[in-house]
C-alpha cells in the first residue's frame, strides 16, 4: 500500500462520516471510527456478514429487508435513503446514507456507503412540525371563537379572519389595505386612542374593551388584546388584535345602568318636596285664578302619568317629550314667574323622531339649579329644537354665570351624554359658555342606532 492510499485509509478513518466497505460477498471490509461511534458496535462487531450487523441495528424485518435489496443492488448509480435505528447503547439514531459504486465495471460488485448522522436535525424538524401543529390547532380554535387582525407597524390591515368580517359586516377585500378606523364608532375620545398606540409602540400588550361600528351602521362591543410582533431589538413591526364580541353583556350592563337611572330620575321627578311646592302654588291661584289652577293641576297630572306610562320605555316620541319638558317649565314658571323668564321654539317636522324619555325635562331642570336659581335679577333659559336632513338639533342656554367655574357640569349631563349614544346614532352633548354669556348645552342626533330598538307599548 503506497503512501497515497495511506492517506485516504487515515482520512476515512477519521472524517466525521459513518464509510463501510462492502465487498462482492456483501461482506464488511471498511468500518470507520465514526461508524463506531454512532452505532456502538466495533470493527471486530461489524466485520463479515453486512446483514448480521444490520439486523443488530434495525429490528424490523420489512425495513431490513428494504436496506439489504438497496445495497445488494450492484448497478452503476448512486442510492439514497434516510433510515433510524438503535444504536448498541439503546439510543435512537437517525442517519442518511448514500451508496457509491466503487467502479464502473457491472462485474465489480464492491461499493462504498457513506453515512451522516441527522439526529439532532430530524429531532428539530420534529418539534418544529409539532410546534407547528400546536399553533396551526390553536390558530384554528383562536379563529373559531375569536376576531381575529393583524397590520403593520403603521396600522394598517394586512390579516383579517371570518369573524372580524362576519362581525363588522366588511369582506376581506374591504378590510384589507385600511386601518381600524374603517369600525370606528365615534364613541371613544382621541386621547383613548393615543394611549392605545402609546402602549403598543413600546412593545407593551394593551387591553381593553372597545366600542365599534359596523359597515351596516350597527355598534358592538368588543374585548381586546392588542400584542406587539418585535423584531429582533425588540421594535413593532407588526400588531396582533384578538377581540372577543361582548355587545350582549354591555348591553345589558347599559340596560341596567339606564333602568336605574330611569328609576332615580322617576323617584326625583316624583318626589313629595317637588309634588307639594307645586300643589302650594296651584292651591294659592284657585280664589285668584281658577282656570289657571285647573291648567296646572292637568299639566301635572299629564306629567305623572308621562312618568309612569314612559318612564322605562327605551324610546318614545320627540313631541311627547316636548310637552313633558313644557308642562314642567310651565309649572316651574308659576312658582317662579318673578325670578325667571323662558324662551320656547321648536321648528321643523319631528313626527319620525324618537327620543330615550327623560332627556329633555332634566337639561332644563340642570340650567335652572345650576345656571340661574342662584342668580342676582332675573334669569331666563332659551330652550330651542330643529330637524334639518335627517338630524335633530337641541340647544338648551341660560344666562347664568357659566361653567368657567365649574357650575353647571352635573351628573345629569354626563348620564345623558351616555343615554343618547346607547341608543342613536351620532349622538353628541357639547356644554360650552355661550359668547354673550351663560352657559348652553347642545344636544346632536340621528336615527335610532339599532334597528330593533322599538318604541314599546
Amino acid at each position: 500500500m503506497d503512501d497515497l492510499e495511506l492517506g485516504v485509509e487515515s482520512v476515512l478513518e477519521k472524517i466525521p462520516i459513518l464509510v463501510i466497505g462492502i465487498d462482492e460477498k456483501f461482506q464488511v471490509v471498511a468500518w470507520n471510527n465514526e461508524c463506531e461511534r454512532i452505532t456502538g458496535y466495533s470493527k471486530e462487531d461489524a466485520e463479515g456478514d453486512l446483514e448480521a450487523i444490520l439486523s443488530l441495528l434495525i429490528s424490523n424485518p420489512d425495513q431490513l429487508k428494504n436496506i439489504v435489496k438497496i445495497l445488494q443492488n450492484f448497478e452503476e448509480h448512486f442510492e439514497n435513503w434516510e433510515i433510524e435505528f438503535k444504536a448498541k447503547s439503546g439510543e435512537r439514531k437517525i442517519v442518511s446514507w448514500s451508496r457509491v459504486p466503487i467502479s464502473s465495471n457491472p462485474k465489480d460488485k464492491r461499493s462504498w456507503v457513506a453515512g451522516i448522522d441527522v439526529t439532532h436535525r430530524a429531532e428539530v424538524e420534529n418539534s418544529l412540525k409539532s410546534s407547528v401543529k400546536t399553533l396551526s390547532d390553536f390558530q384554528t380554535a383562536l379563529n373559531a371563537v375569536s376576531i381575529v387582525a393583524i397590520t403593520d407597524k403603521k396600522g394598517i390591515i394586512i390579516y383579517s379572519n371570518d369573524n372580524f368580517c362576519k362581525i363588522s359586516g366588511y369582506s376581506k377585500e374591504e378590510l384589507l389595505g385600511q386601518t381600524h378606523r374603517i369600525v370606528n364608532s365615534g364613541y371613544h375620545t382621541k386621547e383613548f386612542f393615543t394611549e392605545l398606540w402609546k402602549t403598543i409602540s413600546k412593545g407593551k400588550i394593551w387591553k381593553g374593551e372597545i366600542k365599534n361600528k359596523t359597515k351596516e351602521g350597527r355598534y358592538y362591543w368588543v374585548d381586546t388584546t392588542i400584542s406587539p410582533i418585535l423584531d429582533t431589538k425588540g421594535k413593532p413591526i407588526q400588531y396582533l388584535a384578538i377581540r372577543n364580541d361582548i355587545t350582549e353583556r354591555k348591553e345589558a350592563e347599559e340596560k341596567a345602568r339606564q333602568a336605574e337611572n330611569n328609576l332615580k330620575t322617576l323617584q326625583d321627578r316624583m318626589s313629595p318636596h317637588f309634588l307639594f311646592n307645586t300643589l302650594s302654588i296651584i292651591h294659592s291661584y284657585l280664589e285668584t285664578n281658577s282656570a289657571l289652577a285647573d291648567s296646572a293641576i292637568l299639566m301635572l297630572a299629564e306629567n305623572y302619568r308621562f312618568l309612569i306610562d314612559n318612564a322605562n320605555k327605551e324610546l318614545v316620541p320627540f313631541d311627547i317629550e316636548w310637552q313633558f319638558m313644557e308642562n314642567y317649565v310651565n309649572l316651574l314658571k308659576l312658582r317662579f314667574q318673578d325670578f325667571m323668564d323662558v324662551e320656547i321654539k321648536k321648528e321643523g317636522d319631528f313626527a319620525g323622531c324618537l327620543v330615550p324619555p327623560l332627556i329633555l325635562q332634566p337639561l332644563v331642570e340642570n340650567s335652572y339649579i345650576h345656571g340661574i336659581r342662584d342668580k342676582e335679577g332675573k334669569g331666563k333659559i332659551w330652550i330651542y329644537a330643529r330637524t334639518l336632513g335627517g338630524r335633530t338639533e337641541i340647544k338648551i342656554r341660560d344666562n347664568g354665570s357659566g361653567f368657567k367655574d365649574g357650575n353647571n357640569k352635573s351628573r345629569t349631563l354626563v348620564n345623558i351624554a351616555e343615554r343618547l349614544k346607547y341608543f342613536l346614532s351620532d349622538a353628541e352633548l357639547r356644554a360650552e359658555d355661550h359668547p354673550e354669556g351663560g352657559a348652553m348645552v347642545t344636544v346632536l342626533f340621528s336615527k335610532p342606532r339599532n334597528v330593533n330598538v322599538l318604541v314599546k307599548d
